[in-house]
């Protein structure tokens, strides 16, 4: 009897087996090598018809996946046959799939060149790669035999690894702007590709004293004006191929272009090169290390030093828990016992679970008015509530609605027919909220008022949380939380509020994985 399975095109895990006229559902998995927080552990519907050759599949998660190249549309269902390509995420963990024997008068033989050229394509990526880290030395440590680039996630990163780079279990990681080189010209940002020179003096003889000491030499650098198109990445690249064969010694470059997990302070760069870049070999925490210059030193850490852009490069250290240095304190032995520096507004190593208050739920008949920043945690009490209440409550929400006199409207009716109302909008002034007190009184109900305790650095602490994991949410601006740091005055029962209740944020995480990434620092600042 025909069978059908479901093989990855990198072959990172043995194929699945889908069996006739049976549902079978992937995502996320020990199964499919998948832990892309992005990916839902359901995200894909199979079901097969090995009669007829035909696979009938539906996406399932948030996220899009992919037929061909196409982004599918959530919860419709798609027909598909032999030779298809899934794509489990858009673009990415590509799978094949595949009758055996294959279907009478397929296009059989153009799947055969089709699935030759990918396995063509895959042992020529092999192939790089292999010419990349090369046959091991003497000494068993692989090493580069030419000069390569690549590049993750369609161009969120880019990796240049020198010829000659050895990998190994300590790394020396270095930022690039502020610490190995700065601008000819004086100015903070370079005028073109050329406008660079070496830092210090004794940046080269220090990073040759750190390769006789068996250390892999690190780049790790973020370079936004590449992901917004106003630096080509073609002449970044022979901006990278110059330092490096200024300073004659063999580096691996990390360069972040987006605003994702692989910019720093997150520890993206760091995760490709110790699970992908370096050869197979476990590093060791204990003898690496960070110097960058984003360290939050205060303006006149020296005599005439501005204050220092952001801290990402101390935090995204401590994220690692790597030795930190600054450049001066590497390259000169200079001492920062006396330098003083800014510390994180928002620590997220000691945000602690909260148990719901139960005051939150009204004995009579309400309008619950939630008042904090975006993401400060204010959609999520709402379902809180609604579910602790037994659906008591119903939740308006501008976000949603697009007004505030949409939302007016809507909580009327939700009044009328007996429900209590929440909500769930930002509402930071007097005026915003005396909308919902004046309603109350018209509707003759009570009127209480929630305020998120979350600050503003908290909140954009979560903000940067759920565009890392991909959440379904519209990445928010900074402007809109100055926007409302200014608006804001305290709410008051003297506005007509019964009472006012400050929540704590309560973090909830769907695994662990999620969990380690929200106790990191996620904000330069």
């Amino acid at each position: 009897m025909r069978q059908c399975f479901l093989r990855c095109l990198l072959d990172t895990h043995a194929p699945i087996k889908l069996v006739h006229n049976v549902e079978t559902v992937i995502g996320r998995s020990k199964i499919t090598k998948i832990k892309d927080q992005s990916c839902s552990r359901q995200q894909v519907s199979l079901k097969a018809d090995c009669e007829e050759c035909s696979v009938e599949l539906t996406q399932l998660g948030v996220n899009p996946s992919g037929l061909d190249g196409f982004a599918l549309k959530r919860n419709v269902p798609y027909k598909v046959g032999h030779g298809s390509k899934l794509e489990v995420l858009l673009n990415n963990y590509i799978h094949i799939i595949e009758f055996d024997p294959p279907p009478e008068g397929s296009d059989n033989q153009k799947h055969s060149s089709k699935r030759k050229l990918d396995d063509e394509e895959s042992t020529a990526t092999q192939t790089k790669k292999i010419k990349a880290e090369s046959a091991p030395t003497e000494s068993g440590v692989k090493e580069a035999m030419d000069d390569t680039w690549d590049d993750v996630d369609r161009g969120e990163l880019y990796i240049f690894t020198a010829k000659g780079v050895k990998s190994s279990k300590k790394i020396a990681a270095f930022d690039m702007d502020g610490t190995l080189i700065k601008t000819k010209s004086g100015k903070v940002h370079p005028v073109d590709i050329n406008d660079w020179q070496i830092a210090f003096p004794t940046v080269a003889q220090k990073l040759k004293e750190l390769l006789t000491k068996d250390y892999k030499i690190v780049i790790l650098s973020n370079q936004a004006p590449i992901g917004n198109g106003r630096v080509k990445i073609e002449d970044f690249k022979k901006k990278i191929e110059g330092i490096v064969t200024k300073l004659n010694i063999p580096i691996q470059a990390y360069i972040a272009t987006g605003k994702g997990f692989y910019r720093k302070p997150a520890t993206g760069m760091w995760k490709i090169l110790t699970e992908q870049k370096n050869g197979g070999i476990q590093i060791d925490k204990e003898d690496c290390f960070y110097c960058g210059d984003a360290a939050g030193r205060v303006a006149n850490w020296a005599p005439g030093k501005k204050k220092d852009h952001s801290m990402a490069d101390k935090l995204m250290a401590e994220n690692l828990g790597l030795k930190f240095y600054t450049p001066e304190q590497f390259f000169l032995g200079h001492s920062i016992s006396n330098v003083q520096m800014h510390k994180p507004e928002f620590n997220p190593s000691e945000v602690k679970p909260e148990p719901f208050n139960e005051k939150l739920i009204g004995k009579e008949k309400e309008i619950l008015v939630l008042v904090g920043f975006p993401g400060s945690g204010k959609s999520f009490l709402a379902k809180q509530i609604e579910n602790k209440s037994n659906n008591q409550y119903g939740t308006v929400c501008r976000d949603v609605l697009g007004s505030w006199q949409k939302c007016a409207a809507e909580a009327t009716k939700l009044l009328e027919r007996g429900k209590s109302v929440i909500v769930d909008s930002t509402n930071p002034d007097v005026e915003s909220r005396s909308r919902w007190t004046s309603l109350a009184k018209q509707m003759k109900v009570e009127c209480r008022c929630a305020k998120m305790a979350a600050s503003k650095a908290h909140a954009q602490h979560n903000n940067k949380f759920r565009e890392l994991m991909k959440i379904n949410h519209v990445p928010i601006n900074d402007i809109v939380f100055h926007s409302y740091k200014n608006k804001f005055t305290e709410p008051t029962p003297s506005e007509g509020f019964k009472e006012v209740i400050e929540v704590k944020f309560n973090p909830c995480f769907e695994d662990q994985e999620a969990e380690k990434l929200y106790r990191m620092y996620l904000l330069e600042k």
